[in-house]
């Protein structure tokens, strides 16, 4: 199936259930933070017919949580959207192959759009979509220090600053580019892992500026 404004992924586990740690897989119950072990990406196995997004079926998509943790499921009936209750949740198109809808419809509406990145299955590259861009969170040292002895030193994480990690047309339109660190919105942290990696995922126009570094 080929959807006309909307992306399609599989996502088999709509929650992470495990963790690896000292080499040992454990399983979790998820049930008691599901927001926190919520899977945000999927193999995408359909791209919208009225838009030239980039994205390939078997490209793996990043997306927004309501996509597999909503409250309702999104049924296409008669050519109308409409919503109905569900024991399996999410916007699932298909329960029987894990299929769910993504919510982009030309990334005109930046809010509305659900689907924020992909990384190709060709390339390994990954291209931001609409106006989501994600950051690295910066760090800073803080040292605690008494009068005779150097006590502490620790790092603690900024939820109002980040590196820019990845580069598209829209944000040069900005005049930024990856590496730059820039100052965010506060609360505009909404962590993501893209590709690995822990990440901010960030509207761009809660972007306030760009922080310009003391030269050493």
């Amino acid at each position: 199936m080929r959807p006309l404004k909307h992306f399609l992924v599989r996502v088999p586990n709509v929650t992470q259930e495990t963790v690896t740690l000292n080499g040992e897989e454990i399983y979790i119950d998820t049930k008691w933070d599901e927001f926190k072990h919520r899977t945000m990406e999927g193999e995408v196995v359909g791209v919208p017919e009225k838009y030239d997004t980039g994205v390939e079926v078997g490209d793996t998509m990043y997306f927004h949580h309501h996509v597999i943790l909503g409250g309702n499921h999104l049924v296409l009936q008669d050519g109308a959207d409409q919503l109905e209750e569900s024991a399996k949740r999410g916007q699932w198109l298909d329960p029987n192959n894990d299929v769910y809808i993504v919510y982009y419809d030309g990334g005109y509406d930046p809010l509305s759009c659900q689907a924020y990145a992909h990384k190709s299955k060709k390339t390994g590259e990954v291209k931001l979509l609409g106006e989501w861009i994600f950051l690295i969170p910066a760090e800073e040292e803080q040292e605690l220090k008494s009068d005779t002895l150097h006590l502490l030193e620790e790092k603690h994480e900024y939820n109002q600053y980040g590196y820019i990690k990845y580069g598209s047309d829209r944000l040069e339109e900005t005049g930024l580019v990856p590496g730059d660190k820039v100052i965010i919105r506060k609360n505009s942290d909404y962590r993501m892992e893209v590709d690995g990696e822990t990440m901010f995922r960030v509207y761009l126009k809660h972007i306030h500026g760009k922080v310009i570094e003391a030269e050493a």
